[in-house]
């Protein structure tokens, strides 16, 4: 061009215009490449910012943009649906204006924290509607600083319908622990398969532990159990773990302040997440078991009276006939023999003599059961003078009845009529039922307990078959007689080598 305007150039400058112009050219060139990416990067941004904005539109929950002074700068539909309002009348807007005066205190709190902290913040506060209504709102916001401008990006979602059932359950729970309070109730549980022990305060006063003196162990646990009680208690936990099934046992524990208490326990295995666990209760009973074992005690004590009882009633009827036949009857054939002597002549009719056989031997019966019935030299001479004599009665040229007794002090009637018909029983079973030749009685006193022994060289039975042992009435008889005296029978037999009876009684 500029030679054709008539400049002319020599060859130096021509080849430096044609450097620059060249030069030129690959500046223009790279400046169209960088408007293309320029243009390209535009396009992608404004699609990032349409994306962005169909996001904070459309998003399910509020959006809010507040400047540093707590304004509304922007927000969602979602957020203006939350307050009932529309977004132009909220725009400029304080958001603590919506907040409820008593949660104020949270609102300052997170807002401070999210202009000075870094990261993100939240809170739950009550916010008020149009209408004056209230809901409950999770915020969750953090502070971005761009330039001078320090713009708070906070999310508000609505957890109305959440935090009532969360009060729902508070209540719930609340009136669940006064319930179990008012019943003397606690909770346990027992996580599986490790076995760590978790006890809830109450629980842990019932077994009368400090709250944090207990260290969660099943060991410890146990130890916390009556020894005698405590294989029922293992057992009962460990068929529950292995079995599923549900246990209801009761126990007792010694607090570490030696109080005795009684405990029922109850609970199941509980299946969460691929987990299980067993949940409980544990009831202090105490109150209710002595009140069951006082009862016990006085049914068992009006049964030792009544028994007691129906014996006095037996021996008052024994001594009655007693007397009778021993001053009646007895009187009457003792005349009679005196006067049949008195008939005695010289040549002796053989009819005479039977009748008076006869009537000597009715007179020793009539003495022996009378003797049998209600001995009288049991309250003149004592309990083992009346034994003895009951053996020297009872023994024959076939039968040997011996007496061996260290006994001595003094004994109330009533206890040793009960021994005398004891030993009476027990003497009887062995000539009737063994067929004995042989018969030992031992009777001594060892501190408060008396003991009598009984053994037979009859004809005895074999262990393990109840319809072979001694029964009936006699047996019957002892066993009411142990009763009043929280006595104890044990009984011994080998067959052809004899029985051997134990007795202890209570003084």
């Amino acid at each position: 061009m500029l030679q054709e305007e008539g400049f002319t150039l020599d060859a130096p400058q021509f080849i430096e215009t044609q450097k620059l112009f060249q030069e030129l050219q690959v500046h223009q060139l790279e400046l169209e490449m960088q408007n293309d990416e320029l243009n390209l990067v535009t396009f992608e941004l404004e699609n990032e910012r349409a994306k962005f904005s169909s996001l904070f539109e459309m998003a399910p929950v509020g959006y809010a943009v507040i400047n540093r002074k707590g304004t509304i700068v922007d927000i969602n539909q979602a957020g203006s649906r939350l307050f009932g309002l529309r977004r132009e009348l909220l725009l400029n807007k304080a958001l603590r204006a919506f907040v409820f005066a008593d949660d104020a205190h949270k609102f300052y709190g997170f807002f401070r924290k999210m202009l000075s902290e870094i990261g993100e913040q939240n809170c739950q506060v009550r916010l008020f509607k149009s209408g004056e209504t209230a809901f409950y709102a999770q915020l969750h916001g953090i502070c971005i600083a761009k330039g001078n401008m320090n713009n708070c990006y906070i999310t508000i979602s609505d957890i109305s319908e959440k935090k009532r059932a969360e009060l729902e359950l508070q209540r719930a729970r609340q009136r669940l622990d006064a319930a179990l309070s008012a019943s003397l109730t606690g909770t346990f549980e027992i996580r599986l398969p490790l076995g760590e022990i978790f006890l809830d305060n109450f629980s842990k006063t019932i077994f009368g532990i400090e709250p944090n003196d207990f260290d969660g162990k099943y060991s410890s646990l146990m130890r916390l159990i009556n020894k005698a009680d405590q294989e029922v208690v293992d057992a009962a936990l460990r068929t529950t773990m292995v079995r599923g099934k549900d246990f209801n046992i009761e126990f007792s524990i010694h607090t570490p302040s030696r109080e005795r208490k009684y405990i029922n326990a109850r609970g199941q295995v509980v299946y969460e997440d691929e987990q299980s666990r067993i949940a409980g209760t544990v009831m202090d009973i105490t109150e209710k078991k002595l009140m069951e074992l006082e009862s016990s005690a006085m049914k068992e004590r009006q049964q030792q009276e009544i028994r007691a009882a129906s014996l006095q009633a037996e021996e008052n009827a024994r001594r009655s006939i007693s007397e009778s036949l021993h001053d009646s009857v007895g009187q009457i054939l003792y005349a009679l023999k005196i006067n049949m002597e008195l008939l005695k002549c010289d040549s002796i009719d053989p009819h005479y003599t039977q009748a008076s056989e006869l009537l000597t031997r009715a007179i020793s019966e009539v003495r022996n059961l009378s003797f049998e019935l209600a001995p009288a030299i049991l309250k003149d001479f004592g309990i083992v003078a009346t034994i003895e004599e009951m053996a020297r009665r009872l023994s024959t040229d076939g039968l040997s009845v011996k007496l061996k007794s260290t006994f001595s002090g003094n004994t109330e009637m009533q206890l040793m009529v009960n021994i005398y018909r004891i030993v009476q029983e027990l003497v009887n079973n062995s000539i009737k039922h063994a067929e004995a030749s042989q018969v030992n009685i031992e009777l001594f006193k060892k501190k408060s307990d008396i003991h009598i022994e009984v053994r037979d060289n009859g004809k005895g039975f074999r262990p393990g078959k109840p319809s072979a042992k001694p029964t009936g009435t006699g047996l019957s008889s002892i066993r009411n007689r142990l009763t009043v005296y929280n006595g104890s029978m044990n009984i011994e037999s080998v067959p052809g080598k004899g029985t051997s009876v134990s007795i202890r009684l209570k003084q």
